[in-house]
């Protein structure tokens, strides 16, 4: 998942985290986030209130602002929450040792994966993100995968395994636009996380390994 390039250092050399949120390990915002997630990607944002998550939940309206100001801090909790679990995934992969081409090829099937399991919130998040208030949009593209990939690539041109005729940023592109793509039409069953994301990871690899 990305939305924008970003500038600034390798993102394989920063030192990132998640910000730490007042409502970590409260099981109530988590079903909160849950229930928002699934009535944003199955409705849609702008015809999803407040009263009908309330309602879905089986609260108040009320007991909502004690955790959000508006929906539209709802729907940013549920894309940064995404968002951050999968960046520290992906981030995870980019960070161990191996050459760009092998660990490119983990972080693929690790995203891969982790978008199938996640299809919901991932859904909202590619079709939600741009209703976000631009310093929220600012927050989460800070640390773009766009950029983690990017790098990955050059890392591996650098070391001899990937082609040095690839430019970093277009086969960047490539790779996050065509495994986003996944949560418009993976069905359970057809294939497992792991089968889809060993198969994303060899066709990219393929095509990018040196000669």
């Amino acid at each position: 998942m990305a939305n924008q390039d970003v500038t600034g250092p390798p993102a394989s050399a920063r030192k990132t985290s998640r910000p730490i949120s007042r409502k970590s390990g409260d099981e109530r915002w988590e079903e909160l986030l849950n229930v928002s997630a699934h009535m944003f990607a199955q409705n849609g944002y702008a015809a999803t209130s407040l009263q009908q998550i309330a309602d879905e939940l089986g609260i108040l309206k009320g007991s909502i602002y004690y955790y959000i100001k508006s929906k539209g801090d709802l729907l940013y909790e549920v894309i940064r929450s995404v968002y951050w679990d999968g960046f520290e995934r992906f981030q995870s992969y980019s960070q161990a040792s191996g050459t760009g081409l092998e660990l490119l090829a983990k972080a693929i099937e690790g995203h891969a994966v982790f978008l199938v399991e996640h299809l919901t919130a991932t859904s909202v998040y590619l079709h939600e993100f741009e209703r976000l208030e631009p310093a929220q949009r600012e927050q989460l593209t800070e640390y773009d995968y766009r950029q983690l990939v990017s790098d990955l690539i050059r890392r591996g041109q650098e070391d001899g395994s990937v082609r040095r005729d690839v430019d970093p940023s277009v086969a960047a592109l490539a790779i996050l636009g065509s495994i986003n793509w996944i949560y418009r039409w993976y069905r359970a069953g057809s294939k497992t996380p792991e089968e889809i994301g060993r198969e994303f990871a060899k066709i990219f690899v393929t095509g990018l390994a040196a000669g």
